[in-house]
């Protein structure tokens, strides 16, 4: 009896034992970047992705962090397990999702959400890591636009000589400022919005989602607006270090935070919406074709820069190019 006991017993420990393993999640940390800190949007959706990642095998515990500067640096120094920045930052982990905010390359919501899809495919794994670095989700953070003082210089012509305050450490706009013959005025992402509301410069670049809570608005009320013509596409990217999480992670991660696109996007539009209409400022449809051939030579440029990676402009051409085939490229 007690051998039947011991085998039905040592029978059982074998079964349990790798449900157990299943069912206890790996504890890590995932810091946030979020401007408005624990009550930000981008944190409500981190609070979502928490949920779902214990399906996944991680229990994350959420760190708000109001500088990205900070964030990055922490998740560097090994203080975070995974991150969620924006992509200007991590490009320098996985510059090829990075490059999704090259500018012109995505002109529309849809563009981007059929990339997004792609690079969430088992395929498309070697496109989203580098390195010890993966990207294991990309959320639309909402379409880049410039802001103007004076609503009088919403054309590139009139931008040459024009002061425009640009983070110091956006290669990208950087280059399209000297391509458009305007001088730069070093911000980041803390300081541009002064600079902009105080006069110190024309113009800045920013998301809808940045006009309220930095109160762009200010610099804009006499006489200035937002030119309504994407220069970018803004995403919010989930980085990890591959070997830290389980195996699968990535392409479960990625498949659902692709499936929440509609609920950045609602973010985005709604923030747009919010913009007085009085502020936004149409360009003559005659000149966009120039705005394209620019954006253009400053893919180009920073391709070979190293900046943008290859692979993922040929694929935003592709997706580009089969919704208007007019476009510069193809």
């Amino acid at each position: 009896m007690k051998r039947l006991t011991l085998a039905l017993t040592l029978s059982l420990a074998t079964v349990l034992a790798p449900l157990a393993a299943t069912a206890a999640p790996a504890n890590k940390t995932l810091c946030v970047f979020d401007p408005s800190g624990a009550h930000g949007d981008i944190f409500k959706f981190a609070k979502s992705y928490q949920t779902a990642a214990l399906g996944w095998g991680v229990r994350f515990d959420l760190k708000a962090q109001t500088n990205e500067v900070v964030a990055t640096a922490d998740f560097k120094a090994g203080k975070c397990d995974a991150v969620l920045l924006t992509s200007l930052r991590t490009r320098q982990f996985v510059k090829s999702t990075g490059s999704l905010e090259a500018i012109g390359a995505l002109p529309s919501y849809k563009m981007l959400r059929t990339v997004i899809r792609v690079l969430a495919s088992p395929k498309a794994v070697k496109l989203v890591t580098k390195g010890e670095f993966e990207t294991v989700g990309i959320l639309p953070g909402g379409a880049v636009y410039l802001m103007l003082r004076d609503r009088k210089v919403s054309t590139m012509a009139k931008l040459s000589g024009k002061r425009i305050a640009t983070l110091i450490h956006d290669k990208p706009a950087r280059v399209m400022v000297d391509v458009v013959g305007a001088s730069m005025v070093p911000a980041e992402v803390g300081t541009f919005a002064g600079i902009f509301n105080n006069g110190r410069a024309d113009a800045c670049y920013a998301p809808a989602t940045a006009v309220k809570p930095l109160e762009l608005t200010k610099g804009m009320q006499r006489g200035g607006g937002v030119v309504r013509f994407p220069l970018a596409q803004l995403t919010f990217q989930v980085i990890t270090r591959t070997k830290s999480m389980p195996e699968g992670f990535g392409l479960k991660s990625r498949k659902w935070v692709a499936g929440q696109f509609n609920a950045g996007l609602k973010m985005a539009k709604k923030a747009e919406r919010a913009i007085p209409k009085k502020l936004w400022i149409d360009i003559d449809a005659a000149s966009i074709p120039a705005y394209y051939a620019k954006f253009a030579e400053v893919r180009k440029r920073l391709r070979k820069k190293g900046v943008y990676d290859g692979r993922v402009l040929r694929l935003m051409t592709k997706v580009r190019c089969r919704s208007d085939k007019t476009l510069p490229g193809c």
